[in-house]
């Protein structure tokens, strides 16, 4: 029974660290652009956060049983070292990059851990690879491309019908307003009495893509990090038999309220990096890049493909900057994003690989 609480206290520990590195990928776009300061910001996030985890209760099925046993060989025996390894090394890889801010994917830490883990269980005869190859590592590859050319495709259609201007979505600026800032902009547009009703009608459907991103993000995130829970509970003979009143849902709910803590308490390292360091957002192509993310990540939930919505978001924003042709400037972050994303799964990998080394051990 200690060694059920020991990973259970792991995976709320991967749920928090969830949240501290992921609620920014939902609401960069508001912080970028001006619309709302960063405490605001990742409280709307974590909100929509907690509400699509929670609605994981009746939609995220299939991720559950993906996240539980689709990557393993029929043979494999899973036990509590298995699963304390993954544990460790997913966790341990995603607070290192959030305390560097640097948004990296929980999915790929995942999918590190169990790698990780079982090759040092038994070997490679431990893992069922074409379900790794099909189910994680190819919707992982194409998801941000899919992203990438959606928002492009998206901004540079909208610019064509409405005749924008590629500099700024809104056309509308005067001569001064277009030298400015997106932040800048956004401020200014909201302190002039009547100042651009179109400005204002962005920013609305801004604040409700944002929430769509974040409800998205919590129902693809909230039961991968859940099975993990409910894997142990079905380890311990009568255990589940006495966690029955309880009802079956409570580790999809305690993880969505747990990842909403994370992201209350370590949201904004990451929040800095991708709202003001990737792409230069107003209030249209914020909306582009978050429908783009919402669209892809809700898409692939019921079907239970394991996409990263930090991947995706990632990829939606790159799609800005490309469309809008802009140049690296002095503090760009795309490189040691990028950088981030390849090590993510290898050194989730070692890093559970050599706790399950330990715990065998002990």
């Amino acid at each position: 029974m200690i060694g059920v609480v020991l990973i259970a206290i792991l995976v709320l520990v991967l749920a928090w660290a969830n949240g501290a590195n992921d609620v920014a990928k939902g609401v960069a776009t508001l912080a970028g652009n001006g619309t709302a300061n960063a405490r605001r910001a990742v409280v709307w996030g974590t909100l929509w956060t907690v509400l699509g985890g929670l609605t994981a209760v009746i939609w995220g099925g299939a991720l559950v049983t993906t996240f539980s046993s689709g990557y393993l060989a029929p043979g494999f025996r899973v036990d509590l070292a298995f699963v304390a390894g993954t544990l460790l090394g997913a966790s341990g890889a995603i607070l290192a990059a959030t305390r560097l801010g640097l948004p990296v994917s929980t999915t790929h830490a995942l999918l590190g851990g169990v790698v990780g883990a079982v090759l040092v269980a038994t070997g490679p005869g431990g893992l069922h690879a074409a379900a790794i190859a099909n189910k994680a590592l190819l919707p992982l590859l194409l998801s941000p491309l899919i992203a990438i050319g959606l928002c492009w495709g998206l901004l540079f259609a909208a610019r064509r019908i409405a005749h924008l201007k590629p500099a700024r979505f809104d056309a509308t600026r005067t001569g001064i307003e277009q030298q400015m800032r997106p932040d800048e902009y956004g401020r200014h547009a909201a302190s002039v009495p009547g100042c651009n009703d179109d400005h204002k009608i962005w920013t609305g459907v801004h604040w409700f893509s944002s929430a769509a991103t974040s409800f998205a993000r919590g129902l693809n995130d909230v039961p991968k990090i859940a099975a993990f829970l409910i894997l142990t509970i079905t380890l311990v003979p009568g255990l589940a038999y006495v966690l029955h009143p309880v009802g079956p849902s409570w580790p999809i709910v305690l993880v969505a309220l747990v990842m909403g803590l994370g992201g209350l308490w370590g949201g904004f390292r990451v929040l800095d990096v991708l709202a003001h360091r990737v792409a230069s957002l107003d209030a249209g192509n914020g909306v582009v890049a978050n429908l783009g993310t919402s669209f892809v990540v809700l898409l692939a939930t019921p079907l239970g493909v394991p996409v990263s919505t930090t991947h995706v978001s990632g990829g939606a924003l790159m799609g800005i900057r490309w469309a809008d042709k802009a140049k690296p400037g002095q503090i760009d972050a795309l490189a040691s994003i990028l950088f981030a994303w390849l090590v993510t799964l290898p050194v989730a990998g070692i890093l559970s690989g050599m706790s399950v080394w330990l715990v065998q051990l002990i």
